[in-house]
Parts: C-alpha cells; sequence; structure tokens
C-alpha cells in the first residue's frame, strides 16, 4: 500500500489526491495511507499558502481527510467487503462552479493563465491517474470462453490418454508374463501336486480372458493395447496339451476300465442291479464317446461323470491337504468339462481321445440288451423335454395353493416340475410332440448306435409320445402328493385349530390343493366345440329310447383319467370326453353325493372339530377325553371312532398308487384321536394312584410279606384287593380298562386293535397284574384265602426225629417213617405258632425256625431252600445249625400250583404308580374330581373287609 499525493504549483495540481490499496484491505492499512496523505496534503498546503494565501484547497482537503479518516476508513473496508471487485485506491477532486471559473478566468488573463486552464488539467489527471494504475493491475476475461475450454479439454484428453496407455501398457504386460509364467511352468519339471496347481491358475486365468471377451476388458488394459484375444489364442493349445496330460488321460483309463468291466458281466447281472445301474452304463459309455467326440460334449453332463472317477488321485507325499486336493480337482474338472468341446482346431484335437471301437461296440451291445432297442422314441421325447424345461419352473405347494397357505397343516419339500403341469402341456408339449410326430425323421441315439433308425408313423411315434409323457405326467404328480405330510401338535387346542381352517371349506388348503389336482388333471382333455355340443345334443334327441348299448355312444376318457380316478371321484368331477352335457352332469351328481367324497370327509372333520372344542372348553379336560376314549376302546357308537373309520376308507379308496396322499387324509383324524387319547391316559394314570395304589399303600405298607416287617398283612384286605374275579384290582380292570386290557385264561394282556397302539402300558404294570393274578387264584381259589397242601419228611442221616408245626397243623417224622399229612393256610387256630423241632442221633431235642401270626408258615417257606421236584412237588431243606451241617428235608405237595410257596411272590410286591408310559399331564386343565364309583361287587366286598374303603380323594402314596 502506498500514499500519493503531489501539486506542481499554488495555480494548478497535476495529479489529484489519491490512496493506492492492494488487494487485500485491512482497516490499519487503510488508517496508514490516510494519515501519509493527510501529512503529505498538509505540507503541500502550507506551501501553497505562501504563495498564495487564497489557495487554501490542499490544507483544507487535508483537515477534511483528517477529521473524517475512521469513517473513510470505514467506507473502504465495507465496500471492499461487499462489492464482487477489489478497491484499487480512493481519489479525492474538488467540486468547482463553472459562474466562479470564468469569474477567475477573466480576472487573471493579465497573467496568461485562467482558473479554467489550471482546472483542465486537474479533470484530465484524475482519469490519467485511472489510466496509469489500470496498465499496473493485470485483468481477466469475462464471461465464457470456448478457445480456452477447448485448450484445456484437449490438454486433460491427451493426459488422460497418455496415463492409460502407460497403465494400459502395464497391465498388459502383467498380463502376458503371468501367463508366460504359468506355461513355463507345466512345461518343466515339478512335484507331483504342483501340476494341477498350476493348470488351475492356468484355468483362472483363460476364464478371466473369456470373460473379458465376453464383457469386455476393463479400461485399464484398453488404450489399443489389449492383447486379450491374441493371448486366448496362444494359451488354448498349451491348456489343451496340459489338461489332455494331467486330466484326459487318468479320466479316459478309469472309464475304459469301467467299460471293460461292463462288457465283461452278463445282461442278468446288469438287470439284477436295475434300472440304476443300466443307467450308469449308459452315462460311462456316453461320457466316454463325449471325449472322443468333442462336438457332442455337454459340461452339465460330463463334469458328475468326470468327478465320479475320482481321479486324478492326490499323490502320496502331496504336500496339500485332501481337501484342498479335491477342490482343487473338482476346479480343474468343471472346467474341461466346460471347454472340452472348445471350437478351436489345435485345442479340440488336443482334448479328443481316439475311442476303442471294439470297447464301444462291446458296452453298446451290452446295454442294448440291457434296455431294449427303443431309443429312437426316447430320444426324441427327451429332447422335447429339455427344450420345455427352462421355460417352466417347478412348481411347490405354495404355487398351488395361490392365496391359500397350507402353512400349520400340511407341507412338503417336494416340488413338481413345470414341465408335467397343464399350461406347460397345452402351450408347448402338445406343440412339440405334434411336429416331432410330423417331421417323421427321427435318429437314433447316438450312443447306442452310429447309424440312423428307420421312420416311424407319425401316428404311431404320436400316441407313444403322449403315452410316456401322461405316464411320466401322472408319477410326477404322485410322488409330488404322496410327499405332503401332516404337520402334528401336541395340544388339544392346537388340533382343535387345525381342524377349524382343514374343515372351513372357504379357507381350507386341502380343498384348494384338490381344485388345483382336479384342474392339472385335466390335461389333454379335449374341450368340446359349440357345434360337437349341438351335434351331441340331437343324437341325444335322436337317440333317446336306443335300448341296444353296442349302438350307444361310448365315453372317451381323458388321458390321465385312470391315473387321477380316484382323487376325481372324491371331488365328484368328470373328465369323460364325448359324453352328453346331460350324462356328465349325472356322473358328477352321483360323484358328489357318493358315501365317499371330499364334502363329506370335511363334514367328518367339523364333526371332531366340534367334539374336541367341547373337550378343551370343559371344566375337566381329562375326564372328557377319557370318557371319549373309552367308548372308543370298548366298541362304543363314538363320533371319533366313525370319523376315523370313514377317513380311513377315504384313504383305502384311494388305492395304493395314492397311499402317502390317503396318509395325510388320515392324518388329521389319528392326530385326534392321539390329543384325546393323551389327557386320558393321564386321567386314567391319576385315578389309579388315587384310588387303587394310595388304600393299596394303606393297607399293606409295611407289612409282611409286602415288606420285610413283624407286622402281618390283613389277609381280608389282600382279599378284597386280590381276588381275581371280584377283587377291587380286578374290577377296576374291569370297569376303568376296558378295551384296553383282556384276560386270556389267567393272564392280563394287553387288548389288540386299531385304536390301541397309542396307548402303550408300562410293562410293569402288566407284570404286576398278572403277578397278582397268580397269586389270587391260588391263594383264594373259592373267593375266600384257603390253601391245602401236603408235607412229608425226607430220611436225612443223621436226623432220627423232627417235628413241624404250622399253625397247629402237625407233622411228626420219626426214623425213616415218611408219609404225607394234610395241612391248610391260613388255619383256623387262635394260636399261630409256626416252628421246627427235630431230634439227631448225636443230641437231643433241639428247636429253632420259629415264627407268629397268619404268616408264620410263609416266612418258614421262605427260610428254605426250594427246588421243585415235579409240577406238584417241592423239596425244601432248612439247615438250621450251620455248625453240624445236617439238613431238614421235607417235601411239599400243593392242590394247586406252588401252593403257600406262590405267596413269596408277594414279597416286596409294590403296585406300580402307573398304567401308562408318558402319561404325564397333557394341557393346562388338571382333573380335581373323586374318582369314579367301584362297582356294587366291589362295595359289598369292601364292607366285610378288615379296612373301610377311603372317601374322597386320597393323597397319592409317597
Amino acid at each position: 500500500m502506498a500514499a500519493t499525493g503531489s501539486a506542481r504549483s499554488t495555480k494548478s495540481i497535476v495529479r489529484p489526491p489519491s490512496v493506492a490499496l492492494d488487494r487485500m484491505i485491512f482497516a490499519g492499512v487503510i488508517d496508514a495511507s490516510l494519515y501519509s496523505l493527510t501529512r503529505t496534503l498538509a505540507d503541500v498546503g502550507v506551501a501553497r499558502l505562501a504563495h498564495d494565501n487564497r489557495d487554501r484547497y490542499p490544507a483544507e482537503l487535508s483537515q477534511h481527510i483528517e477529521g473524517g479518516s475512521s469513517a473513510l476508513s470505514g467506507l473502504v473496508l465495507r465496500t471492499a467487503q461487499h462489492w464482487r471487485h477489489a478497491v484499487h485506491g480512493l481519489l479525492f477532486a474538488p467540486l468547482f462552479k463553472e459562474r466562479e471559473l470564468d469569474l477567475r478566468t477573466e480576472k487573471n488573463e493579465s497573467d496568461g493563465k485562467s482558473e479554467a486552464e489550471t482546472a483542465l488539467p486537474q479533470h484530465h489527471s484524475i482519469w490519467q491517474t485511472i489510466a496509469d494504475h489500470s496498465r499496473k493491475v493485470h485483468g481477466r476475461r469475462v464471461g465464457f470462453s470456448f478457445s480456452t475450454t477447448a485448450a484445456w479439454i484437449a490438454t486433460a484428453v491427451v493426459g488422460l490418454f497418455t496415463v492409460g496407455t502407460i497403465v494400459s501398457g502395464f497391465t498388459n504386460r502383467a498380463t502376458i508374463s503371468a501367463a508366460n509364467d504359468t506355461v513355463a511352468r507345466l512345461s518343466g519339471t515339478q512335484n507331483p501336486t504342483q501340476p494341477m496347481q498350476t493348470l488351475d491358475s492356468l484355468d483362472k486365468q483363460i476364464d478371466t480372458l473369456e470373460v473379458r471377451q465376453r464383457e469386455g476388458a476393463p479400461w485399464t488394459s484398453r488404450f489399443g493395447l489389449n492383447q486379450d484375444r491374441t493371448l486366448l489364442a496362444a494359451l488354448r493349445p498349451a491348456y489343451a496339451d496340459a489338461a489332455g496330460r494331467i486330466l484326459v488321460s487318468p479320466i479316459r483309463h478309469k472309464l475304459e476300465d469301467r467299460l471293460r468291466q461292463l462288457a465283461s458281466m452278463s445282461d442278468e447281472e446288469i438287470a439284477s442291479g436295475g434300472s440304476a445301474q443300466a443307467q450308469a452304463a449308459y452315462d460311462t459309455l456316453k461320457a466316454y464317446l463325449m471325449l472322443a467326440r468333442p462336438e457332442r460334449a455337454a459340461a452339465s453332463f460330463l463334469t458328475p461323470q468326470f468327478l465320479a472317477t475320482a481321479v486324478p488321485a492326490r499323490p502320496f507325499n502331496s504336500s496339500v491337504t485332501s481337501g484342498t486336493w479335491e477342490d482343487l480337482r473338482q476346479h480343474t474338472v468343471a472346467f474341461l468339462a466346460s471347454h472340452i468341446g472348445m471350437q478351436t482346431s489345435a485345442g479340440a484335437r488336443a482334448l479328443a481321445i481316439t475311442a476303442d471301437s471294439s470297447l464301444v461296440a462291446a458296452a453298446r451291445q451290452t446295454i442294448i440288451g440291457v434296455r431294449g432297442i427303443q431309443n429312437s422314441t426316447e430320444a426324441v421325447y427327451q429332447q422335447i423335454l429339455e427344450d420345455a424345461k427352462p421355460k417352466y419352473p417347478p412348481v411347490s405347494l405354495a404355487t398351488l395353493l395361490g392365496d391359500t397357505t397350507g402353512r400349520g397343516l400340511f407341507n412338503t419339500p417336494q416340488t413338481i416340475p413345470g414341465i408335467f403341469t397343464r399350461d406347460a402341456w397345452e402351450q408347448r408339449i402338445s406343440k412339440a410332440i405334434d411336429e416331432a410326430s410330423e417331421q417323421g425323421n427321427i435318429a437314433g441315439d447316438w450312443v447306442l448306435s452310429d447309424a440312423k433308425s428307420d421312420n416311424q408313423a407319425p401316428s404311431t411315434l404320436r400316441a407313444e409320445l403322449r403315452q410316456r409323457y401322461f405316464d411320466d405326467y401322472a408319477r410326477a404328480w404322485e410322488l409330488f402328493l404322496n410327499s405332503l405330510r401332516w404337520q402334528s401338535t401336541p395340544t388339544l387346542s392346537a388340533t382343535a385349530d387345525q381342524l377349524t381352517l382343514l374343515g372351513d371349506p372357504q379357507r381350507s388348503p386341502l380343498v384348494a390343493l384338490m381344485t388345483a389336482v382336479v384342474y392339472q388333471a385335466g390335461a389333454g382333455a379335449a374341450t368340446q366345440s359349440l357345434s360337437d355340443s349341438l351335434i351331441s345334443k340331437a343324437q341325444l334327441l335322436v337317440g333317446r329310447d336306443e335300448k341296444d348299448p353296442s349302438k350307444q355312444a361310448q365315453p372317451q376318457l381323458a388321458p390321465l383319467a385312470d391315473a387321477f380316478g380316484p382323487i376325481l371321484r372324491l371331488t365328484g368331477s368328470d373328465l369323460v370326453i364325448g359324453t352328453s352335457p346331460q350324462s356328465a352332469k349325472g356322473a358328477a351328481q352321483m360323484a358328489s353325493t357318493a358315501d365317499l367324497s371330499l364334502a363329506r370327509y370335511l363334514e367328518r372333520v367339523t364333526s371332531m372339530r366340534l367334539k374336541l372344542q367341547q373337550m378343551v372348553n370343559s371344566a375337566d379336560t381329562e375326564a372328557m377325553a377319557r370318557v371319549a376314549a373309552q367308548s372308543v376302546l370298548q366298541g362304543k357308537t363314538s363320533d371319533i371312532a366313525d370319523s376315523r373309520e370313514y377317513a380311513s376308507r377315504v384313504a383305502a379308496s384311494l388305492g395304493e398308487q395314492w397311499a402317502g396322499f390317503g396318509q395325510l387324509l388320515q392324518a388329521p383324524l389319528n392326530q385326534t384321536w392321539q390329543a384325546v387319547v393323551q389327557p386320558a391316559a393321564a386321567s386314567l394314570n391319576d385315578i389309579w394312584r388315587n384310588s387303587i395304589v394310595a388304600d393299596w399303600n394303606q393297607a399293606f405298607g409295611g407289612r409282611y410279606p409286602f415288606a420285610d416287617s413283624d407286622n402281618d398283612a390283613s389277609i381280608p384286605d389282600m382279599v378284597r384287593f386280590m381276588r381275581p374275579d371280584s377283587g377291587v384290582i380286578a374290577q377296576f380292570v374291569a370297569m376303568q380298562l376296558a378295551g384296553i386290557v383282556e384276560r386270556q385264561g389267567d393272564r392280563w394282556v394287553a387288548a389288540q386293535g386299531p385304536d390301541h397302539g397309542t396307548l402303550i402300558l408300562d410293562p410293569g404294570f402288566l407284570d404286576s397284574l398278572n403277578r397278582l393274578l397268580r397269586v389270587g387264584i391260588v391263594l383264594f381259589p373259592s373267593g375266600d384265602a384257603h390253601i391245602r397242601f401236603d408235607l412229608r419228611g425226607v430220611a436225612t442221616p443223621g436226623i432220627a426225629d423232627m417235628r413241624i408245626v404250622f399253625s397247629n397243623n402237625d407233622l411228626h417224622y420219626f426214623n425213616q417213617r415218611e408219609e404225607w399229612v394234610p395241612f391248610e393256610w391260613p388255619g383256623q387256630s387262635l394260636d399261630n405258632l409256626s416252628h421246627i423241632e427235630w431230634r439227631t442221633e448225636q443230641a437231643g431235642l433241639r428247636s429253632a425256625l420259629d415264627a407268629q401270626g397268619r404268616f408264620g408258615p410263609i416266612r418258614l417257606l421262605e427260610r428254605a431252600k426250594v427246588s421243585q421236584q415235579d409240577n406238584a412237588r417241592y423239596l425244601l431243606t432248612w439247615t438250621p445249625d450251620s455248625s453240624q451241617g445236617i439238613p431238614l428235608k421235607v417235601q411239599l405237595r400243593s392242590d394247586g400250583g406252588a401252593g403257600p410257596l406262590g405267596v413269596l411272590q408277594l414279597r416286596h410286591f409294590t403296585l406300580p404308580t402307573r398304567i401308562f408310559a408318558g402319561g404325564g399331564k397333557s394341557g393346562p386343565t388338571t382333573a380335581t374330581s373323586n374318582p369314579p364309583p367301584l362297582p356294587p361287587a366291589a362295595l359289598a366286598t369292601a364292607k366285610q373287609a378288615a379296612m373301610p374303603l377311603p372317601h374322597g380323594s386320597v393323597p397319592e402314596a409317597q
């Protein structure tokens, strides 16, 4: 920044007072410049006042600037901040009046200069100052300049192309160098693992170049230097040579070994393996021929075939793991399969093998002998399906149901091939079959024959192709519908919700599925035109009175009518072609009103749903479930049994072909039965524990023979519980478990029937019932406790005398005098003392083995060693004196069974706490009611018992 100000004389001012400013303006700089200008003008003003006291302009201007310097500084600063252009300076110019200028001019004519002449340079000096300053400041162009823009664009393009060329050169050089290195490694000496790794690297490089050819090379490798096409052409022969050595050769040997093994087998041996083995042999031959004829190669077929050969095998001393080697093998084999038919002379010839003609001929002969000669029709059929397959994706269950969902009811992971749908048939398959039959020139299967087969009649070929297609069509739908599985739920409420949705005709996914199946089953059914309909009506009117069946028009079935017939009959649909409208309507009415129909099946489902809802909403769900289950098991009339029987009939009507779909129709009602049985089993378990087990434990807990105790069990209580025909346990089984457990002779067995498999009896429960039954038959032959048996002493060396006392019954054995003595248990004597006395040859009378109470004889028998001699006799041996080692032997002969020895089966016996395995609590509702009343016979018996029956619920015995 600089301050300038000058004056030539007191009469004229050449340059105006001014302040020059730079582009960067600060308040302090402006103040300093104004201060410098003020000092300069003050000096000039003093000098001019000395010459002319009227020339006061510089001095007054200095004074004016000094007084308003702060205001001027702020004005300049604000102007510089708000203006788009920079402030370069500040000029001061006087304001002249023309009149005063003229007067002054006349007055000073004598001096030769006037004020006007003096002022004129003043005006010119202002603009001259501006002009001089403008020459020092560089300007800039205003507005758009095409030439400048074009120059910059050209410069940028040249620079970008230069950089791109450099980058492209380095990129292409690196690509070519990497390819050269890979090819060099393939041809050099390597360890056993490196060829596969190097070949995999070459595969990736070729794949990258092929992708660039299809989709374009990246920009970094272009700019006129791209060599991808040339490099790819150079790498293909190298790849063909390496792949032929590393992959093709071992694969060829493996396939030839399989073909030799196939040729050595007889047709019967191959056929014994089923269609899978025959197809495997065919695939092996096809893969081998594709190696010899690359133009026939198909990557989707060759890849699994090559991988199945398991070659090349991992070297024994390889440095890579088995998983890494398998990954390398899969990558290289898949790449080989996709490039074996590449259309380059060098590559195709290098990868192609020369097939062994004799081996191929032998394999063909063997396969033809197994499969039969139907190759021409098969080839055409498969080609038709392959052409249509990409246009029709698989159809899932969700697609069939549409807006209706089967979630929560049934599902399947299977899908239906899209080519086996009605849309595929009507839009493409039927036309393709017609075109193929019209052409008539059908080439044979190139795998099994090199020659072309003879032409076939169009009508015959069309019929064969249609029949084959509809057979596969029906089979595909059969596999799909038979794969449907019901989604079971464990509770009554969830099952009721399922049945609600299933039985609703408007929302049921089963109805939607059946509707879709009926529509799809109509594939191939000819629709009757208007003219055909009129002709049919006319024929009906003319031949209404025709009685001869041979002269009546026979209906023609649709192609899929037989296959889908069982399902169509359930829905009341008709797929008969050529029938009159009246007959078709009549057939539909007969199907809809038949005993077995989808509508009646849904009615059964609704009936079951209402039954379940009653159980769920009742105060005692388990009790209602128990009553319902008992009705079914006892063969009584029941909605559950009738509905399940109806579902079984519906499933049976579908036949073996649709057995899986029939199981789906049975599953909801079977699940309903299962949901009813579980709470019923829990209820029966509770009743058993509360009414039987609790009383049993109270009567016999801590008593002999059920426990090791001096207290004997009450025989009347034993009679009350264990009497075979009218005991408490027998009555419970007869009343509560009727239809579940039945008595066959002297054994309780699980009842057999279609509804019994869902109830799993606890094995311990049946064992306990049978043990009590066996003991009860022997112990209570006539209803009361009474066992008759005989004892006889057995001669024993060293024993001279022996006496056995059982409740006032006495056996006296003396000096080898053996005789049978009758006994009864329990005896009538009030003196219930049992003991054994004996006398040896060396000692006097001795007594031991004493026992008291009604079970005294049983206690003594328990201490004896028992050995059975025949069906009625047992040898009892006591050894009371172990020091002498002399046994006391007695024979026991019973009237029935084991006699009193049978009572020993009750030693440590306890009743099981449950009847059914897994019959726990199955829902939130718990049975709190009292157990059902016992039958009158049981109550009469209980009145005579020593311990009365408890009233109300009994807590469960621990």
